[in-house]
């Protein structure tokens, strides 16, 4: 759904990030420790093609366990340091979005209303849970901007969390080799709140698109599709997220080209001053902004420290940036969004 305006002046109130909080697990595992489990490449290899050292996981890949913290108490950490970060207590929330592909429980109870009851939101707070990847902070980034403008609420908590290592099995280390080196375990929030400005600031018009055709990750039990049963238990057991690798160069390269000339254009501009997106291989993007003419000091890379932390990814990117304090007042971040689905998005922000 492409808008057929730019950045609207019209729109009140400005929606803009007002709080960041992030949490990551206390285990932290360098290229050397992933090499040595999985017994496969070398830890120059892996830095070079994906542009990791260091990710954090709830699994343990010393002792092949997962730790007792799970993907609930990361965003409740998360939300917290948000809530703190714009000054406001829970009960100046009107919805908590909490975007996730692994959740903690699959159908009920809901994730989102796990994190309300821990929050202690009040009753009339409602809780909603976003099932998505990379792409996910960005949709909910879109859906609670909207209800900020449409005046159903003032302020938005936005949460994102993933745990792709909970998923990891010692016995299926052959395939999921590739699981273990990329991805990392995290969780972001953000708070999102109207404001009444003379000139227009915060979330522009959103740009949205789905693309079934070119989703590159699968999963098979886990839905009502595909039920755990007596019969198939030990296929249940070696279920894992099946990505297809090959095809991320192309689906990150394509959508992020699209995007970066469809926002800056509805906008009628040539750049902006950062360009801010989710991080799923960062050598891979850092060759997408040269193609496009972006020096990679106006963009901001954390996927060295963390990897590719899914769903949770760009909440992350933007937690890291707006407390690193490079912006300014008045300058424009060109943000992207990528991921499962196939969803991908952008829109512009500019900081109040």
């Amino acid at each position: 759904m492409a808008p057929s305006s730019s950045f609207r002046n019209d729109v009140s109130p400005s929606v803009v990030i007002k709080g960041s909080g992030m949490a990551l697990p206390p285990l932290a595992f360098t290229n050397e420790d992933i090499c040595q489990w999985h017994g496969r490449r070398d830890p120059t290899w892996v830095y070079d093609t994906f542009g990791v050292r260091t990710r954090h996981t709830r699994y343990d890949y010393h002792h092949d366990r997962l730790d007792d913290l799970d993907e609930d108490d990361l965003v409740f950490e998360a939300a917290k340091k948000a809530l703190k970060d714009a000054g406001m207590h829970i009960n100046d929330v009107q919805v908590i979005l909490f975007v996730t592909l692994t959740p903690t429980t699959l159908c009920t109870p809901d994730p989102a209303c796990i994190l309300h009851q821990r929050l202690g939101a009040p009753a009339n707070v409602l809780a909603l849970t976003h099932v998505a990847g990379c792409a996910g902070t960005l949709n909910a980034m879109m859906m609670a901007t909207a209800m900020i403008r449409s005046g159903q609420a003032r302020n938005v908590l936005v949460c994102a969390a993933s745990s792709m290592s909970s998923y990891i099995k010692p016995e299926l280390k052959d395939r999921v080799w590739l699981q273990a080196t990329i991805f990392g375990d995290g969780a972001a929030a953000l708070v999102l709140s109207g404001e009444r400005t003379k000139e227009p600031v915060g979330f522009s018009n959103f740009h949205m698109h789905t693309e079934p055709g070119r989703d590159i990750v699968h999963k098979k039990f886990g839905g009502s599709k595909h039920v755990p049963t007596r019969d198939n238990i030990q296929e249940v057991l070696e279920d894992h997220f099946v990505i297809d690798y090959r095809s991320v160069p192309n689906n990150i390269s394509q959508a992020f080209s699209r995007l970066y000339t469809e926002v800056l254009a509805a906008r009628e501009m040539k750049e902006a001053d950062w360009v801010l997106f989710n991080m799923s291989n960062a050598q891979l993007q850092r060759r997408w902004l040269k193609s496009v003419g972006v020096p990679e000091e106006k963009s901001f890379f954390n996927m060295e420290e963390q990897g590719n932390c899914a769903a949770a990814s760009l909440g992350l990117v933007l937690t890291d940036f707006l407390h690193a304090g490079r912006h300014e007042s008045g300058q424009t971040a060109l943000i992207l969004g990528v991921g499962s689905g196939l969803h991908s998005g952008g829109v512009l922000y500019r900081f109040p």
